[in-house]
């Protein structure tokens, strides 16, 4: 299940935690075109003065190696941000429920993003958060798509409605 969203939305969704206590996870392959989605969606996330205090880990396609630097960051929740195939219109942004990520392609990376939830909640108590981003292609030397460039600064539009 997914469900589609922009910033405001999103903002609504991690009001409940403090600014300094959300760690944002950005997945992605620079060489497989779409797949860089949420490097670039992570990089414009970080101007945002509202989550000015959060921290931002740009994991790319091994998050495995930052494990530690999220459990040293102490977050209530981890946000991780990723291309994903779930069926959607290209460029769609959603929200994913963590109990759909078993039917969907949520990641080409070598670790499954559930596996990597698991590990960091036994070592601490938090919640996690999925955005998706629905991908044209993640072709190996394909350059990211203008559809989802111009999906992700839209989503940046705040008064933009869905």
């Amino acid at each position: 299940m997914w469900l589609k969203m922009n910033f405001t939305q999103l903002t609504d969704r991690l009001s409940k935690y403090n600014s300094n206590k959300i760690a944002f996870v950005g997945l992605g392959n620079e060489l497989r075109g779409d797949d860089l989605a949420g490097l670039v969606f992570i990089e414009v996330l970080k101007t945002k003065t509202v989550f000015s205090k959060s921290k931002f880990i740009v994991a790319g396609k091994n998050p495995e190696n930052y494990l530690h630097e999220i459990l040293e960051s102490n977050p209530e929740v981890v946000v991780f941000i990723d291309a994903a195939d779930w069926g959607g219109e290209c460029g769609e942004i959603s929200l994913l429920e963590p109990d759909s990520l078993a039917n969907i392609d949520f990641s080409t990376h070598a670790y499954s993003i559930k596996l990597i939830e698991k590990f960091l909640s036994l070592n601490k108590q938090m919640d996690f958060v999925y955005i998706g981003i629905q991908p044209k292609t993640t072709d190996f030397g394909k350059e990211m798509s203008l559809q989802i460039n111009h999906a992700i600064k839209k989503f940046f539009i705040e008064d933009e409605q869905i």
